[in-house]
């Protein structure tokens, strides 16, 4: 019964990762370098998806884990969320 594969996760909270980045903050260098392989600027791509991951990480660092929820919530139109049980972002106020 000694597997010596099995690994245990440290903490089982912790959020997907690849690399060493978060998981959205890798989606940007790819979705950078994928529009830059695209285009045929591949190194410009890699290099702009770096600095737009550099700058996400840095306003993501120390706030919720869904920092990147609540962006796409207060900035996207109430049709593309598809929330239906919250008011619309643009409401400031709330009665009762």
């Amino acid at each position: 019964m000694s597997d010596v594969s099995l690994e245990i996760p440290r903490r089982l909270n912790d959020p997907p990762r690849m690399f060493w980045w978060d998981l959205d903050v890798a989606l940007l260098v790819l979705a950078a370098a994928l529009i830059g392989m695209i285009s045929g600027f591949f190194i410009s791509g890699c290099a702009l998806g770096m600095l737009l991951a550099s700058a996400y990480g840095g306003a993501k660092s120390g706030k919720h884990p869904a920092f990147a929820l609540h962006l796409l919530y207060w900035h996207l139109p109430a049709a593309l969320t598809g929330l239906k049980r919250t008011p619309p972002s643009h409401l400031r106020e709330m009665l009762g």
